[in-house]
């Protein structure tokens, strides 16, 4: 009798610990700094947004990178929960549910804090020697002023070296995400050139980018409901945007290995 009792103690025990286990929701990755990336603390401020959403809406979160393919095409055959993060297209509908957007990219235009740069509308940029990035797309109204001849753009093969032209005066200014040009400043030079350069705060470009939740598992849609409500809390609240601040602050920098 004493056996049976104890049995039943340990398995009503093992049942409240199992009770109390959070269900695992794997997340599929692709490095996309200053974002998400293993070259930041939490992975980057967007990976540490979305761990602490889905720990508070009851979830177990764990992540794991891939190129980017990889991380998409792993998600939509169920082999994980969800992909992170996406802008939007109407064929992935197919594959995924989508969340309430978790990141919204801002482009704006860096210039030198002496330079005299403005401007309101497209037209005006006719005006000024532009940098960009080989291979961007900085909208179709952009794009398309762009190509009739009506702006120039002076094309650099990545971050640094158009910023490299910005501080030199080759160029006016150099449309880019707004984060991500932040990240490269503070990354790649010193507190001095840091200094001589700000943004203009009127928004070039508006982007959206979301949790991809797989459509191949069953709890999906339970997942995204609790994802959204606790996202949108998030927002009300302002905890979305002290993840920003932070990492505006530079507090997700890796410390400097001795």
């Amino acid at each position: 009798m004493f056996r049976f009792l104890f049995a039943t103690f340990c398995l009503f025990i093992s049942t409240l610990g199992q009770a109390d286990q959070k269900p695992s929701v794997k997340i599929t990755l692709g490095e996309w700094p200053p974002f998400i990336t293993e070259s930041q603390q939490h992975r980057g401020f967007v990976t540490h947004l979305i761990h602490d959403v889905l720990s508070e809406a009851g979830y177990a979160p764990a992540f794991a990178f891939y190129p980017w393919t990889r991380a998409y095409k792993t998600a939509a055959l169920g082999r994980a929960n969800a992909a992170a993060v996406w802008m939007h297209k109407a064929e992935r509908e197919q594959d995924f549910y989508y969340s309430e957007p978790v990141l919204n990219e801002e482009f704006v235009f860096f210039h030198l804090k002496a330079s005299n740069f403005e401007w309101s509308e497209i037209a005006d940029l006719s005006q000024y020697k532009l940098g960009g990035i080989l291979s961007s797309s900085y909208g179709k109204e952009f794009d398309d002023a762009l190509k009739q001849g009506k702006i120039n753009i002076d094309l650099a093969p990545n971050n640094q070296v158009a910023f490299l032209k910005l501080l030199a005066g080759r160029i006016d200014a150099l449309p880019l995400e707004k984060s991500v040009g932040l990240a490269s400043i503070r990354e790649q030079f010193t507190p001095e050139q840091q200094a001589l350069i700000t943004f203009h705060p009127k928004r070039l470009l508006e982007n959206h980018s979301f949790l991809l939740v797989s459509k191949a598992l069953e709890n999906s849609p339970q997942i995204i409901e609790d994802f959204n409500q606790i996202l949108m809390k998030y927002r009300k609240d302002g905890r979305y945007q002290a993840y920003f601040d932070r990492f505006e602050a530079g507090e997700y920098d890796l410390e400097p290995s001795n």
